[in-house]
């Protein structure tokens, strides 16, 4: 029996960036973009966040002199609703989250990106790792 209907991909969009600090603006703006296009704007705004200090950490912590390139990849999962931001670097090395004090004006990212997600990792993949932060619907 031949199946009536296709399933749409749950990849929203993929970006391989430069990684310099003028890609996480366009970072933002794509994602922003692709949640709005795909009526997912109830996501945008934590999306964007995540998205601005993912993408800031890659540059920061694995692109010193912008030779690499980072990639950014959303996702959607449709039941429960969910979108996931993956920013991807060539570092092995492992993020960390620190404890930086209210007034820091630094090293509070992943603080930011835990309070803003549902939840969020890293994984080992081509040769650096992958960071991710996911948002689900509140139900």
């Amino acid at each position: 029996m031949a199946r009536t209907a296709t399933q749409a991909s749950p990849r929203l969009i993929a970006l391989a960036l430069p990684g310099i600090p003028e890609s996480v603006p366009v970072a933002r703006r794509r994602v922003r973009a692709a949640l709005g296009f795909h009526g997912l704007g109830e996501f945008t705004e934590d999306a964007e966040v995540i998205t601005s200090e993912l993408v800031a950490n890659a540059v920061q912590h694995a692109c010193q002199d912008g030779t690499k390139t980072i990639g950014v990849i959303l996702t959607h999962a449709g039941t429960p609703a969910a979108v996931t931001v993956a920013v991807s670097d060539c570092s092995p090395q492992v993020p960390v989250r620190r404890d930086t004090p209210a007034g820091g004006e630094q090293g509070r990212g992943l603080q930011i990106v835990e309070a803003l997600s549902a939840h969020w990792g890293w994984r080992c993949g081509g040769g650096g790792k992958v960071v991710f932060a996911v948002l689900a619907r509140e139900g």
